[in-house]
C-alpha cells in the first residue's frame, strides 16, 4: 500500500475532477453514445464526502458477493446513493481511494465463481512433455501438431466445450485508440476480413478432423458444427467474425444457428474516453495532474483504475469470469462458439493463470492482440480448464517453441560426423514377439560393426 501511495502521489481529488470534466466535454465520435451527466456544483467537495462511502463499499466486498450481479448492484448503489448519481464524483472518489491503496482488498474479495480455484484445474490441451497416462486415461488423445495434444472426453454429459475467439483487425484499432463497448466497430476490409476467414478455415479443419476421429471410434459426434451455439457481443465486428467463421464451419448457411448477444462478451467500458487516441489520453492526464505522460500512465495501467464514465479492468474481469461460467453451465452437453474482444481474453487469461490476480495481471499486462486465434475452454465439475490455444499458438507457446528451435539449430550446428572417424555405433532395439526390430537390425547389419564384431540378426532377436 505504501508503494502505491508513493507511485500515485500526484493523484489529487481536484485533478481527478478536472480530468473527468475535460473528458466529459469531448464531443462523442461517430457511432458512440456517451453517458449522461447531471449538472453538479462543487464536485470536488462531493467527491471528498463520497470517499468514506467508497471505503465502506470495499469493506462490504471483503464479506463476499454471491455473484457478479450482486457486485454490480452494490457498485451502482454506491454511484446513485453515495455520489448523487454523478459519474465524475464517483470517478474522483473511487480513484482517490485507489491512489491511497484502499481498493487493493477488492482483488481478494470473494465474488462467487470469480474466485480462483484452490486445486489444480482440469486440462484440455497439453504439450507432449506433460502428457501422462493419468491425464489420458478415459480420454481420446488427438495430436494437434506443434507437440500439443487435445484430451477429448468420450461424451459431453455434464460437460461443455467453448471455442473462444477475438475479432481480428478492426476499422478503429484498439492498439492505438480506446475502443471499448460504446464504439460500434467493424472489421477492416484489407486485413480483418481475410484474418477472420483464415481463423474460420483453420477451426473448420480441426473440427472436421476431430469429427472423423469420433466417427471412427463409433462415438456421437458432439463436434457437429450444426449443433454449435453462437454468442457474440453487441459490437458489429464480432457479428462479422461469427459470419465468416460459421460460413467456414458450415457451407450451407441455412444450417447455421443464429448468434445471440451475451453481455459477458462485451469489451471494457471506457466512458467518455471512448474513441480517444491513447497517446492523447495520457498527455491530457499528464497536463491536468502536472506530470509527464509516462507518469500519468501509472494510474491508467492499474487494474482498479475506473475510467471517467466507464468502469475498471477489474469490473470487466468480474463480468467476464462470472459470465463465462454462466455460459458454460447453460450449455452443458454441447459446444458454444464465443466471439469477443482482446480485453475479454485478457481477463480470461488472467483468471485461468494459476497465480494470484496481481501477478497474472502483471504478466499479461501487455497482452499481444495478434495471438490466440481460438482458445478452447472445457467446463467440467464446475471448473473451467486451463488456458489452451486450439488454433494457432499463444504468445507464450510461440516464444517457447522459437526458443526450442533456436537451441536445436545451434546444437545441430555443433555436431559433425566425419567420414572414416566414426568408430562405434550402438543400436538399441526391443525384444518380444514382434519381428519388426529384427528386420530393422538385419537391414542395418551389413554396413555396421559393433566393437569390431559383426552385428548379426541372432543378436537382435534375443
Amino acid at each position: 500500500m505504501e508503494s502505491q501511495r508513493e507511485t500515485l502521489r500526484f493523484v489529487t481529488v481536484e485533478g481527478l475532477v478536472a480530468y473527468g470534466e475535460t473528458m466529459a466535454r469531448r464531443p462523442p465520435p461517430k457511432g458512440v453514445t456517451f453517458p449522461s451527466l447531471p449538472a453538479t456544483a462543487d464536485r470536488a467537495r462531493m467527491a471528498r464526502e463520497a470517499i468514506p462511502k467508497v471505503r465502506g463499499f470495499v469493506d462490504r466486498a471483503q464479506q463476499g458477493f454471491p455473484d457478479a450481479e450482486s457486485y454490480r448492484t452494490a457498485r451502482q448503489s454506491l454511484i446513485e446513493e453515495g455520489c448523487g448519481g454523478d459519474l465524475i464524483v464517483f470517478y474522483a472518489a473511487w480513484n482517490a481511494v485507489l491512489a491511497e491503496g484502499g481498493l487493493a482488498p477488492l482483488l481478494r474479495g470473494p465474488i462467487g465463481s470469480v474466485q480462483k480455484p484452490l486445486g489444480r484445474r482440469p486440462v484440455a490441451i497439453v504439450p507432449r512433455t506433460q502428457l501422462t497416462p493419468q491425464l489420458a486415461e478415459g480420454r481420446i488423445v488427438l495430436d494437434l501438431g506443434d507437440d500439443r495434444f487435445w484430451l477429448l472426453p468420450r461424451n459431453l454429459a455434464g460437460r461443455s466445450l467453448l471455442f473462444t475467439m477475438r475479432h481480428g483487425v478492426s476499422r478503429v484499432e484498439s492498439k492505438t485508440y480506446r475502443v471499448g463497448c460504446r464504439l460500434a466497430n467493424t472489421l477492416e476490409s484489407g486485413k480483418g476480413i481475410p484474418k477472420a476467414d483464415a481463423v474460420g478455415a483453420a477451426l473448420a479443419r480441426m473440427v472436421g478432423v476431430v469429427g472423423q476421429q469420433l466417427d471412427f471410434l463409433h462415438l456421437e459426434n458432439y463436434l457437429d458444427p450444426r449443433s454449435f451455439k453462437h454468442l457474440i457481443s453487441s459490437s458489429p465486428n464480432t457479428r462479422q467474425l461469427f459470419e465468416r467463421v460459421s460460413g467456414a464451419l458450415i457451407s450451407n448457411d441455412q444450417d447455421v444457428q443464429a448468434a445471440t448477444v451475451d453481455p459477458a462478451l462485451e469489451s471494457q467500458d471506457f466512458g467518455w474516453v471512448t474513441g480517444l487516441e491513447k497517446a492523447a489520453e495520457a498527455e491530457e492526464a499528464g497536463r491536468v495532474f502536472g506530470v509527464d505522460a509516462k507518469t500519468a500512465k501509472r494510474l491508467m495501467k492499474n487494474p482498479l483504475y475506473c475510467y471517467p464514465g466507464g468502469n475498471s479492468f477489474f469490473d470487466l474481469y468480474v463480468n467476464v469470469v462470472d459470465g463465462i461460467h454462466r455460459i458454460a453451465r447453460s450449455h452443458q452437453g454441447g459446444v458454444a462458439s464465443l466471439y469477443t474482444h482482446s480485453s475479454t481474453l485478457r481477463a480470461l487469461i488472467t483468471y485461468l493463470d494459476p497465480r494470484p490476480f496481481h501477478e497474472a495481471f502483471s504478466e499479461f499486462g501487455e497482452y499481444k492482440e495478434g495471438q490466440d486465434n481460438v482458445v478452447l475452454l472445457a467446463y467440467e465439475n464446475g471448473q473451467l480448464s486451463g488456458y489452451s490455444t486450439a488454433v494457432g499458438l499463444s504468445e507464450r507457446e510461440r516464444t517457447a517453441r522459437e526458443a526450442w528451435i533456436s537451441v536445436e539449430r545451434e546444437r545441430a550446428g555443433r555436431i559433425t560426423l566425419r567420414p572414416n572417424q566414426l568408430r562405434q555405433v550402438v543400436a538399441l532395439v526391443s525384444g518380444g514377439i514382434s519381428p519388426a526390430p529384427g528386420r530393422r537390425s538385419r537391414s542395418f547389419a551389413p554396413a555396421a560393426t559393433v566393437s569390431g564384431s559383426p552385428f548379426t540378426s541372432s543378436d537382435t532377436d534375443s
